[in-house]
């Protein structure tokens, strides 16, 4: 899969662009002074170790400092606003580590709340708050990983030490559900149902003034909320959602390329392939040759590792 930037505002993120195929776990440290509202597709536990800020979701912003400890399921959005010397510990999960690897995870009273489908999980990031000890033991589980040689890691190593963090975590009895600060909580709603609308028919030929219509806003209204939530006018959102939409089909299927174009909202395909190189660095054509080979590798080696088991 190409790699997408992890500050491009609006993208969902890859775990390719942190770790190579090899890996379930990787980690990302972020240090940005702001990190636009985005979507992954793999589970996040990110930890502020240092400074303070605030989380910004689809309910609002909140507070956040040390010891606070977040976890993103994937397709939710969320993004943050730096304090004063924010620093974020980020530990990426695949999610096809919850399917072969932990089954069970998603059975499980507390992991069952956080690894269930991404259709029946939480559409709203976990938000805990840990004290200094419990910060302590979960970072040591986690730079065990981070510390370990590449060439001396391995999935075990790994999936068992993420769990034992996560056991810290889970400790707490409940989530934070921290209020959100001083924003109006109707304006990331508006974003979200903005979205909505776009992923419900990404096909149409959408108008700023024909979406703002529908959620009975001013065209003024929705552009500096989308600048201030995504970090891009809504009309470049779409498009970056049509270009992410048409990979997956791409990647994903074998329905013919004019074919996607037109169910992403591009039916020309001299537009088609002209936007989608735009934003993803190469033709159609060769997305889909490269992400076939990419896939192709992924299952060999995942029903190798499992034959060997």
């Amino acid at each position: 899969m190409v790699r997408l930037l992890p500050h491009a505002p609006g993208y969902t993120i890859s775990t390719d662009a942190f770790m190579d195929e090899s890996q379930l776990v990787g980690f990302h440290v972020a240090t940005q002074n702001h990190v636009f509202m985005h979507f992954h597709d793999f589970y996040e536990l990110a930890l502020v170790t240092h400074g303070t800020g605030l989380h910004m979701t689809a309910e609002g912003e909140q507070r956040i400092g040390r010891g606070s400890v977040i976890f993103v399921t994937p397709g939710v959005g969320h993004g943050f606003r730096a304090g004063e010397g924010l620093v974020v510990l980020n530990c990426m999960l695949r999610v096809e580590a919850t399917q072969f690897d932990l089954p069970w995870a998603r059975r499980d009273e507390l992991l069952g709340r956080l690894f269930g489908t991404t259709e029946n999980g939480p559409r709203q990031p976990f938000l805990w708050s840990l004290d200094e000890a419990e910060l302590g033991e979960c970072l040591s589980h986690l730079e065990a990983i981070r510390g370990r040689p590449a060439e001396e890691r391995n999935e075990a190593f790994d999936l068992g030490h993420l769990l034992l963090a996560m056991d810290v975590v889970l400790r707490q009895e409940e989530p934070d559900r921290l209020e959100p600060v001083a924003i109006d909580p109707q304006a990331s709603t508006l974003v979200v149902s903005a979205i909505d609308l776009f992923d419900q028919d990404l096909s149409r030929k959408w108008t700023l003034r024909e979406v703002s219509a529908q959620l009975c806003v001013s065209p003024f209204h929705l552009v500096r909320q989308f600048d201030r939530w995504v970090g891009l006018p809504p009309i470049a959102y779409l498009n970056r959602r049509r270009a992410e939409r048409a990979a997956m089909l791409l990647a994903t299927t074998e329905e013919p390329i004019g074919s996607v174009g037109a169910e992403v909202g591009w039916p020309d395909p001299s537009q088609f392939s002209r936007r989608f190189k735009q934003h993803l660095g190469m033709s159609p054509s060769a997305y889909r040759r490269q992400s076939q080979v990419h896939y192709a590798a992924r299952r060999k080696r995942r029903s190798g590792l499992h034959a060997e088991a």
